[in-house]
């Protein structure tokens, strides 16, 4: 017996409401759909009782709060397809306009070295790769499972990173080489914000990749830009993405350690990003 899209449609907005308005349910909903055919949401009427349980199967998931992307197991981000599960953060919108950012600055560099610090997914590393072709991407992360996923999300993307397993708070530079470009979008969530994110967030994303400690709050910073210091290259950049709330603090730190430091706004007017560079 053929199960009606009306009918799944209202069972998804009423068992869903507590989490999500209408919108982002249907929106969910959709790409359920687009992932279980190839027809999508504004072509399929009607689903088989196969199809209709895998959607009411996802729909318990979706109940618990788990983000739709672990739900589905994957991810886009900056027009490519990411592997996702509980032990790295889903790639945001956010990241995708760093990014472009960066991407946009060294198009047709054939020389660039890179190094993505706290890759997770591998997403900001492996769209820089795709977009970049010629560069040598390097993506570090203290997490055993993350890289796991990562490498597969570089070769199902097709490309080649070098992964390295080193934690971010505690790198030796003389074991590394200077890079043109040093990226990262690392744990910048205090503590005491927790109260203001969404349940999903807090209850299935990995805590480890998100928060810091209150009195500790630019401790990633600091650390990453004391290894910029010394593995940056002669007019080499240093990336972040940042905590808007502690926008004007991050960049005094990096100007107070040599640093001529620029904040970025995103596309919702908020200071997200840095890009840092050494003093002449």
């Amino acid at each position: 017996m053929m199960k009606q899209l009306s009918a799944i449609k209202n069972d998804f907005l009423s068992r869903l409401q507590f989490l999500y308005d209408e919108s982002e349910i249907t929106a969910i909903l959709k790409l359920l759909i687009d992932d279980l055919s190839t027809a999508n949401m504004l072509s399929v009427r009607e689903f088989s009782d196969e199809d209709a349980e895998i959607l009411y199967s996802q729909l318990i998931k979706l109940e618990t709060g788990m983000p739709v992307q672990y739900v589905l197991g994957k991810a886009h981000f900056y027009h490519l397809e990411f592997k996702v599960n509980e032990h790295v953060l889903i790639p945001r919108p956010e990241t995708e306009e760093l990014v472009y950012h960066i991407v946009q600055k060294y198009l047709g560099n054939s020389k660039l070295k890179v190094i993505d610090i706290g890759t997770g997914s591998g997403c900001i590393a492996i769209a820089l790769k795709k977009n970049l072709d010629t560069a040598e991407v390097t993506a570090m992360d203290i997490s055993e499972e993350a890289l796991l996923i990562a490498k597969e999300n570089a070769d199902d993307n097709e490309v080649e990173i070098e992964f390295i397993k080193a934690d971010a708070l505690s790198l030796n530079s003389t074991h590394y080489p200077k890079f043109d470009v040093i990226v990262s979008n690392p744990p910048y969530i205090k503590m005491d914000e927790k109260e203001n994110m969404h349940q999903n967030v807090l209850a299935f994303e990995p805590h480890r990749a998100l928060f810091v400690e209150n009195d500790r709050a630019l401790i990633f910073y600091e650390k990453i830009s004391d290894f910029a210091l010394s593995n940056l290259k002669e007019k080499g950049v240093l990336f972040f993405e940042i905590n808007q709330n502690l926008s004007s603090e991050t960049k005094d730190m990096l100007e107070n350690k040599g640093f001529e430091a620029v904040l970025i706004k995103d596309l919702n007017d908020n200071f997200r990003f840095i890009e840092a560079q050494l003093r002449g």
